[in-house]
């Protein structure tokens, strides 16, 4: 290979990796400048002064010794005789405390801006993370992406802690002491701090790049471990009911030992780059004091210069390593912030920041059109095809079929969780693609199958999300949905905390919860989702009643496993294969002897024989 040409290509490699960590930085950066208020730039700012102030003291302080001791040996210089050693004496005392006092300023002052843009920084991270589509969070764990965002933060205050505590001071305080050899003591001690400096610098740069190397690696580990933790505790009545504990702890025993081993090369690395510091330290002292004892004997160098030299180079290592160790552990947390800012780089729901078209009168029942609307999950794989129908206002529309044909993807479309690959969907004549999903969700009440609760009271899952607006109609809409029963049960009433996920409410009691949520949001279009297929029959009666009461004079659509939960449907429409196959009322497609006569058939047959058999139609 031509040496010009390598030459070439390595100064290639610089530039490209100095420009993607400039990019990188910029990027950083643009995420937390709009959190900076004008009280945290202030906040930093003192902090900034305590640093400088600190880093001034701390350098400076020894030159006061230095004198002290000339004065105290009988080799002050002249014009340094007017300070009695009591005043020196003050004056080092002084230097050290007020340098104690300005860090200790600088930790409060830049602590309580850390806090309240760690605060900020996380709500923003949260609201993007809920911002993003349903195809996102269905595509990734839900422990990957809290211990991304966990990480991201602690990247931030990494970067930001070691900026103030670390780099600033450090630089300052070489600064001061390589002005202070130059116009003190004999130049040669300077080649030597520079000659240290110079080898520091190298060694932490290497370190710095492995370390980053190896934080990558310990990033991703510790992201699929905690996936695999939150997997775990999730499902765990899955777990329990298949005593599955064993299979569960050794699958996370895994990722964690894949975890230890990031981290041993983490730490390794960090090791090896400890130990060049520790021979670097050590030489450099070496040649200082034995230049030193040497100009002493010969009287070229007083004995305050003496300890200066030493004091210094004792001192020089503090904001050298401060150095070192701020590049490497900046460069940890870049490699934290890397993956966050990935995720930060997804884009939210398409029409998220969209004006909110006029909309006709923007209360009572909807309309609903679809308009040869095409969509799959995947390229290649038609979920939906070429479907036209439309839900008249105040009509109750249900949707039924075999599994798999379509019906849920057809709430997710109306939902604005997925988009259409072709064709277009109308609220009221308005194209729901030119509707902010935000606004749109605020006219339709969804009661989906499997209804999420939050681990608190069940009074905030029925107000869920204007709780503290509806505290007045929660108790209306708990007795619209039939839970007065349930509520005289409960220990605490409405206040009693429902657990994770629900869990201390039964299939049924949860159903009613989400009815109960649903009704207060007074919508336009009701959504009932498989609401009874996982119920027992008495039940599920109990349930539709509920729904029928909730959904009265509003435009509704049902999408039914149990085809006698929708015998009073205006209009009835049979999916199969994503297509429309047949649409009427319940006697007319009876009388048809197609599909939906087909199902009807096995579900009553089966229920003659077991109420609960009949589950091939579920969607």
């Amino acid at each position: 290979m031509h040496p010009v040409s390598s030459k070439r290509r390595g100064l290639t490699h610089l530039v490209e990796a100095h420009s993607k960590q400039k990019g990188f930085f910029n990027r950083a950066f643009a995420v937390i400048r709009p959190e900076l208020d004008r009280l945290d730039v202030a906040r930093f700012a003192a902090a900034f002064a305590c640093v400088v102030l600190g880093a001034a003291l701390t350098a400076l302080g020894p030159v006061a010794l230095k004198l002290l001791i000339d004065t105290l040996s009988g080799g002050a210089p002249t014009h340094m005789l007017a300070l009695d050693p009591l005043t020196l004496l003050a004056l080092y005392v002084g230097a050290q405390g007020a340098s104690r006092v300005a860090s200790e300023m600088r930790m409060f002052l830049f602590g309580a801006s850390e806090q309240s843009i760690t605060r900020k920084l996380s709500r923003k991270l949260f609201a993007h993370a809920m911002a993003l589509p349903l195809r996102f969070h269905l595509a990734r764990a839900t422990g990957a992406v809290a211990q991304t965002l966990e990480n991201g933060i602690q990247g931030y205050r990494l970067v930001m802690q070691h900026a103030v505590f670390t780099l600033l001071p450090g630089l300052i305080e070489i600064l001061i002491m390589s002005l202070v050899v130059a116009l003190v003591l004999d130049p040669v001690f300077l080649a030597v701090f520079a000659a240290c400096a110079v080898l520091y610098i190298f060694v932490f740069a290497d370190g710095a790049r492995k370390v980053l190397r190896a934080s990558r690696s310990v990033s991703a580990a510790r992201i699929d471990a905690n996936a695999q933790l939150a997997d775990g505790l999730l499902n765990f009545e899955a777990v329990k009911s298949f005593t599955g504990e064993a299979a569960v702890t050794r699958r996370y025993d895994d990722t964690l030992k894949i975890a230890q081993s990031r981290w041993r090369d983490f730490y390794r690395a960090r090791f090896v780059n400890g130990i060049a510091i520790a021979f670097i330290f050590s030489g450099g002292l070496a040649a200082t004091l034995w230049l030193g004892l040497a100009r002493v004997q010969s009287g070229a160098m007083s004995v305050g210069d003496f300890v200066l030299v030493n004091a210094y180079m004792l001192q020089i290592v503090r904001p050298l390593e401060l150095l070192g160790l701020g590049v490497r552990d900046i460069g940890q947390g870049a490699a934290f912030i890397e993956r966050m800012l990935d995720l930060l780089d997804e884009k939210p729901e398409s029409g998220a920041g969209a004006s909110v078209p006029a909309i006709g009168p923007q209360e009572g029942p909807a309309r609903i059109t679809f308009e040869h609307v095409t969509f799959s999950y995947h390229e290649g794989r038609r979920v939906l095809t070429d479907l036209s129908f439309e839900i008249a206002p105040g009509s109750m529309t249900a949707l039924v079929g075999s599994s798999g044909g379509g019906k849920s993807s057809v709430v997710r479309l109306i939902m604005r969780f997925y988009d259409p690959d072709a064709g277009r969907i109308l609220f009221d004549g308005v194209p729901i693609a030119e509707i902010p999903p935000t606004e749109l969700r605020k006219w339709i009440a969804l009661v989906p199958q499997d209804t999420s609760l939050f681990n608190d009271s069940l009074a905030y899952n029925i107000g869920f999300p204007e709780y503290d607006g509806v505290q007045d109609d929660i108790a209306r809409a708990a007795s619209l949905a039939n839970l007065d029963g349930l509520i005289d049960k409960l220990p605490d009433g409405f206040d009693t905390i429902v657990g994770e996920r629900g869990l201390k409410l039964s299939g049924g009691e949860k159903q009613r919860v989400a009815i109960a949520r649903a009704s207060l949001k007074q919508p336009r279009l009701f959504i009932a989702d498989e609401a009874t297929s996982s119920l027992d029959s008495r039940t599920e009666a109990e349930i539709v009643d509920n729904l029928a009461i909730a959904a009265r004079g509003v435009t509704t659509l049902v999408i039914a496993h149990r085809l006698s939960t929708i015998v009073k449907a205006d209009d009835i429409i049979v999916l199969d294969q994503g297509r429309i196959v047949e649409r009427g009322r319940h006697g007319d497609l009876l009388a048809r002897g197609g599909l939906y006569a087909s199902l009807w058939r096995a579900q009553t047959d089966d229920a003659a024989h077991g109420p609960d058999r009949a589950r091939g139609t579920g969607a």
